[in-house]
């Protein structure tokens, strides 16, 4: 699952790197389906990988740059382990099956981080306490001020951040392996098809999205 260079040319791609290539063809059917959702994944676990190392490159003094790197590796890590329609989703259980237990409770505690703190407000990760300050009794009024006290916690600890790379590494090298092993799947039968009709096939095209489609399933 090496990464090819294109181009865009006219409405569909160059694959640079194959001076012999006399067409791209479009894959379709729930193989092809899985190759493109495994394929998608990888870019977000890749995201995750950016993600991390840049919070290391980033001074601890520059605090919401490092929290929003944060939140977004969680985020897409835990994306792919959602309930979308859209594509399939990574089982956790399977992926970690052959590590410690200690894997699927880091995995919980991120997926509950992202779904009740990050993404939802629902737990006590995030807290604002009304209180009212109260004066000595000295004035013709006893309230100074109705204040909130916000406290976020802060979870990009050591610990955290070595947990969240592990187990993005992990599904990593598993969607890997998955797509490569779909790829010689498709390879095996497409080599035992006709040439002429290989080149019948559609063409790979790309359409931009419109703005439209932002809240419609691809």
């Amino acid at each position: 699952m090496d990464p090819i260079p294109f181009s865009q040319v006219a409405g569909g791609f160059h694959i640079e790197g194959f001076p012999d290539a006399a067409k791209l063809l479009r894959l379709d059917g729930p193989k092809a389906k899985r190759l493109s959702d495994l394929c998608l994944h990888k870019s977000d676990l890749d995201f995750v990988a950016e993600c991390l190392d840049a919070i290391n490159q980033t001074p601890v003094s520059n605090a919401v740059v490092r929290a929003a790197l944060w939140r977004g590796a969680v985020i897409h890590f835990v994306k792919c382990f959602g309930d979308s329609k859209a594509r399939f989703q990574l089982d956790a259980e399977r992926i970690y099956k052959d590590r410690p237990p200690e894997a699927m409770l880091a995995f919980r505690f991120f997926r509950d981080l992202r779904n009740k703190h990050f993404v939802h407000d629902e737990n006590s990760y995030a807290q604002s306490i009304p209180a009212a300050v109260l004066n000595k009794g000295d004035k013709a009024y006893k309230i100074e001020k109705i204040v909130c006290i916000n406290h976020i916690a802060d979870v990009l600890g050591q610990e955290n951040w070595a947990n969240l790379k592990r187990l993005s590494e992990t599904a990593h090298n598993w969607v890997v392996a998955e797509f490569d092993a779909l790829a010689d799947l498709l390879t095996r039968e497409l080599e035992a098809e006709p040439y002429d009709s290989l080149m019948q096939r559609a063409t790979v095209e790309y359409r931009v999205p419109s703005v439209d489609e932002m809240s419609k399933r691809r």
